[in-house]
C-alpha cells in the first residue's frame, strides 16, 4: 500500500471512492469531529469557559471537518491603552514569555488521532463491502 504524503494525493485517492463510500464516511467524520471537541474541551485550561466554548468544528468540504479554537471571542488587548491584540487560545497552546503553555488543542488530536483514522477506515471498508460485495 502506497504511502500517502499529501492533501492532493489524498483528494486524489478519494475522488475514487465510490459515491456509497463517501456517504458512509460523512457521519464517521461528523463524530469523530465531535469526539475531538469533546477531548480538547475537557483538556482546555480552565477559565471563564470562553476557551471551551471557542473550540468547534464545522464541514471545510465533502470528506473535510475543521476542529478550530480561539477567534475573536478570545482575542484580548496586549495591554490597555494600545491596539495590539493576541489569541488567548494561541497564548494558552504555546504558552508566552511570561506564562508556561497548557496545550490542550494538539494533545487531544494526537490522544484521538489513531481512532480517528481507523474509524474512517472501517466506514469506507464496510461501505464498499456493501457496495461491491465482500470479494468472496
Amino acid at each position: 500500500m502506497a504511502k500517502i504524503t499529501g492533501l492532493r494525493d489524498i483528494e486524489r485517492r478519494l475522488a475514487r471512492i465510490p459515491k456509497a463510500a463517501r456517504a458512509a464516511v460523512k457521519p464517521a467524520l461528523d463524530k469523530s469531529a465531535d469526539e475531538l471537541v469533546t477531548a480538547q474541551r475537557s483538556l482546555a485550561p480552565l477559565d471563564d469557559g470562553t476557551l471551551k466554548a471557542s473550540i468547534k468544528w464545522h464541514e471545510s468540504g465533502e470528506l473535510t471537518r475543521t476542529v478550530r479554537a480561539g477567534g475573536p471571542t478570545t482575542t484580548r488587548p496586549v495591554r490597555s491603552g494600545t491596539s495590539a491584540t493576541y489569541d488567548y487560545a494561541l497564548a494558552q497552546e504555546f504558552g508566552t514569555t511570561k506564562m508556561s503553555a497548557n496545550p490542550f488543542f494538539w494533545p487531544g488530536y494526537r490522544l484521538l488521532r489513531k481512532r480517528i483514522r481507523n474509524r474512517i477506515k472501517r466506514a469506507i471498508s464496510k461501505a464498499v463491502k456493501e457496495e461491491f460485495g465482500s470479494g468472496k
